[in-house]
């Protein structure tokens, strides 16, 4: 409390209103204790020198006149400010949690479209601590967590690389971990090449590299070396996926890994299980050509009617296609923006609270 805005202190005892003058004064402003007689007194007080009414928490007061009553409210402050805190971590832990389940069904969504039978852990396990795979809805792309395990007379060099996309041969990703000259990644490729030196010696091309079945029996694991040059989503088209695919890598003239018990050829699907945005619309130009052509063939009077109905229902059916991706995709947005300006609204309370804790900090 300031008191040097306390009548009595100033010792002035007159009883009269402070506003008015004319009445005896009832009230006292909580915030700088100027003495009123009646409602429109206090508002008069309030309009004319534009104070709230509310007492400040956080006014200076000095030492002499510190008391049981002003312990009191610094106490009541604090339990104020801590509850605040809380709520706010609360709030935030909510939000976090509501918007990783927004990415990780987007991720599930896609991954299954593409025909890879995708699984989640709960949360605080540690596969799903580790896994950083998304779903990215501009891209229309996955990039993926990959775990990689090197091996050389049974002894084992593990590494998780993270970021991968789905749609580059799966090649690239050791081109880019152990060949490039400027690879892609946070990780410390030059330790990683030293202890892998041995595999960089031999070349790609000496690589023997298996998926781990996940949900399968132990041991049991899918030879994709033949597939290296084929897109990443190849690799994984009709396996199970447990938030990040698990790989083993040896040469060809080494002895197989001892954890590999049954060790499979992949095969690879004529046509996929799913089929991605990419591949759709890579048939439907197709299947327009080939509708184009046939009708150049058949050139009369007649067709020409019947042609021009074709076209314009593949038309109209790619423009309503169209129209639901767009709204899709703005509903995914409108989604995303809302949880961003919530925590963006969160940011800003936290930093309000730090902020008088500070204050209160120099005030003492």
């Amino acid at each position: 409390m300031n008191s040097s805005l306390d009548p009595s202190v100033n010792g002035q005892t007159s009883k009269e209103c402070e506003i008015c003058h004319a009445e005896d004064w009832k009230y006292t402003c909580p915030r700088c204790l100027i003495h009123t007689c009646s409602v429109p007194c206090v508002k008069k007080h309030k309009l004319d020198t534009q104070c709230s009414g509310e007492r400040d928490k956080t006014a200076y007061v000095p030492l002499k006149s510190y008391n049981e009553s002003t312990m009191m409210n610094d106490y009541t402050y604090l339990e104020d400010v801590s509850r605040q805190s809380d709520n706010l971590t609360r709030a935030r832990r909510e939000l976090t949690s509501k918007n990783m389940k927004l990415k990780l069904r987007q991720l599930h969504k896609q991954a299954n479209y593409l025909g890879i039978k995708y699984f989640s852990l709960p949360v605080g396990m540690t596969r799903n601590t580790k896994n950083q795979s998304n779903y990215n809805q501009k891209s229309r792309q996955i990039y993926w967590t990959i775990e990689v395990n090197f091996y050389r007379n049974n002894e084992k060099n593990h590494y998780l690389e993270h970021g991968f996309p789905g749609n580059r041969p799966f090649h690239d990703f050791f081109h880019n971990m152990l060949f490039s000259e400027t690879p892609r990644g946070k990780d410390s490729f030059s330790i990683m090449r030293h202890e892998l030196k041995y595999f960089i010696d031999a070349g790609l091309e000496q690589f023997r590299v298996a998926l781990k079945k996940e949900k399968a029996p132990r041991g049991e694991f899918v030879d994709v070396t033949g597939i290296l040059d084929m897109s990443f989503l190849d690799t994984l088209r009709g396996e199970t996926v447990v938030e990040y695919p698990t790989f083993y890598v040896w040469l060809k003239d080494d002895p197989q890994p001892s954890e590999i018990l049954s060790l499979e050829e992949k095969r690879v699907l004529i046509r996929p299980l799913k089929r991605s945005h990419e591949e759709v619309d890579h048939e439907k130009e197709q299947d327009e050509k080939r509708l184009k052509m046939d009708n150049e063939e058949n050139k009369t009077d007649d067709t020409e009617e019947g042609e021009l109905d074709e076209e314009s229902k593949v038309d109209e059916l790619e423009e309503e296609e169209s129209k639901v991706d767009e709204l899709e995709e703005e509903e995914e947005e409108e989604e995303e923006e809302e949880e961003e300006s919530r925590i963006d609204e969160l940011d800003e309370l936290e930093e309000e609270s730090s902020d008088v804790k500070d204050k209160e900090n120099t005030s003492e």
